[in-house]
């Protein structure tokens, strides 16, 4: 993370390296009204607001919040989601005057010592689609009660034109309308796992530049993940199929949240690719149970339910 003043006023750069697991607020599960019970298959998932990857509001950890002016932290942390999910290169809210404490939560971005906001944006970009998600963003503030956004695309537009051709050609030649969700996604599932190849040398070195194997494009056209890639490819698959989902993340591993049924599942093809003795069987991590999930208790599925609300 860096500072840097310009022009009278604080820039905050914040890099995304790690997900940590944050709370912005305590959630009882029994209070909750699940968002996403109103979609069906029949009504459209994504749909066209900033561009075509903004995603409705479906999950209880973050909303989109549109309003001009934000007056707490947790408008705050929706106001950033909303820009990213938004697709917008950069935005402007006013800070409204009885958010009085907004300068210190802006300034714990940029603490080593913060825990509710220090990389939000990691968490943030597994409730958005991946072509929104960020590699760093600039929040500027001062003066006026202003702040702004300006988001830097972890997909360039070159990569996302090329994943795209790939998912269509998949969906085309290999899906077909009349088959069930979870068939669609045993498909999709096999494909990417077919042909993808686990990137060790980005694991054992996460500098290692030799494949972007960390985003969708790594595994869609370079043939080479990581947990990361595997996610995204499997999002935007799903995306393009119209159903919900997002991704779980800890310090260790993400993998995806799948809703199908009236229920939520557990997706990880990362654990499905049978790179090891341990996971030869390439559907143990396909489409289960939290319960069933915990009961494998391999070390590196935990997650913060008080997040994944929905799991």
């Amino acid at each position: 993370m860096k500072k840097k003043n310009k022009g009278g006023k604080l820039i905050i750069v914040i890099g995304v390296i790690s997900i940590v697991l944050v709370t912005i607020c305590a959630f009882n599960k029994e209070n909750i009204k699940y968002k996403y019970y109103e979609y069906t298959m029949s009504k459209k998932y994504s749909s066209q607001v900033a561009n075509e990857y903004y995603i409705e509001d479906n999950f209880n950890y973050v909303e989109n919040y549109t309003d001009i002016g934000i007056k707490n932290k947790e408008e705050l942390i929706n106001f950033i989601y909303y820009t990213l999910n938004s697709g917008i290169p950069h935005t402007e809210r006013y800070i409204k005057k009885e958010y009085t404490n907004y300068q210190n939560d802006i300034n714990i971005l940029s603490s080593n010592n913060g825990k509710d906001f220090k990389e939000i944006i990691s968490l943030l970009n597994n409730f958005v689609h991946p072509y929104n998600s960020s590699n760093n963003i600039n929040i500027n503030y001062g003066g006026k009660y202003k702040i702004g956004i300006t988001i830097n695309k972890a997909y360039t537009n070159e990569e996302i034109n090329q994943i795209n051709e790939v998912v269509d050609k998949v969906i085309k030649e290999k899906i077909t309308n009349n088959m069930p969700p979870k068939e669609k996604i045993k498909i999709i599932h096999n494909y990417i796992i077919d042909n993808t190849q686990y990137d060790k040398l980005k694991y054992e070195d996460k500098n290692d530049k030799t494949y972007k194997s960390n985003t969708a494009y790594g595994v869609l056209i370079e043939g080479y993940g990581t947990c990361n890639g595997y996610a995204d490819a499997m999002a935007i698959f799903l995306d393009k199929l119209n159903i919900i989902n997002y991704k779980i993340s800890n310090e260790k591993h993400i993998w995806n949240l799948v809703y199908l049924d009236g229920s939520w599942y557990h997706l990880d093809l990362t654990w499905d690719d049978p790179i090891s003795d341990i996971n030869i069987n390439r559907d143990i991590y396909f489409l289960i149970t939290t319960e069933k999930l915990e009961e494998l208790n391999d070390g590196t599925h935990n997650f913060d339910k008080t997040i994944y609300t929905e799991a």
